[in-house]
């Protein structure tokens, strides 16, 4: 269990309730970096989907002899991809500095999509709002890097 103020207000989790935002923290457990380690290797699979709180994370996918980069912003989930399917996760995650992290195991995720209260389904919906502000972001990167080609 995690103190709900932590689960802040980031523009994912504003489709939940104070009461969710409570259910939620119960299911879930802080986690601490220190600067400098790896949260999530690249091509195995995630603990737990986490929600970074506080602090600043690196994310790096590699692929042959590219290596796309990018940062973890506050308040944004990951790890969603393999709790959810079970796969390994795409990218390493490094903290950039101390890190605190809220996270959710696979158990505890799929206790949640069959409680009857429809919070497994709200949280869902707080997922894909995180992951399509991270795509813009990388949308964005993209164009960017195709005007300097």
């Amino acid at each position: 269990m995690i103190p709900s103020r932590l689960l802040h207000d980031s523009e994912s989790m504003v489709v939940l309730s104070h009461a969710d935002r409570e259910a939620l923290a119960f299911n879930m457990t802080e986690v601490r970096f220190r600067s400098g380690d790896r949260v999530l290797i690249q091509d195995r699979r995630s603990p737990a989907a986490y929600m970074l709180v506080d602090g600043a994370l690196h994310a790096e996918r590699r692929v042959q002899d590219f290596a796309l980069t990018g940062r973890i912003e506050s308040g944004e989930w990951f790890g969603i991809a393999s709790i959810c399917d079970g796969l390994p996760v795409t990218a390493s995650v490094h903290a950039l500095t101390d890190v605190t992290l809220a996270a959710l195991g696979r158990g505890d995720f799929e206790r949640l999509l069959t409680q009857p209260d429809g919070l497994g389904a709200r949280l869902l919906r707080v997922w894909l709002r995180s992951l399509s502000f991270q795509l813009s972001r990388v949308n964005a990167s993209l164009v960017t890097l195709r005007k300097q080609l």
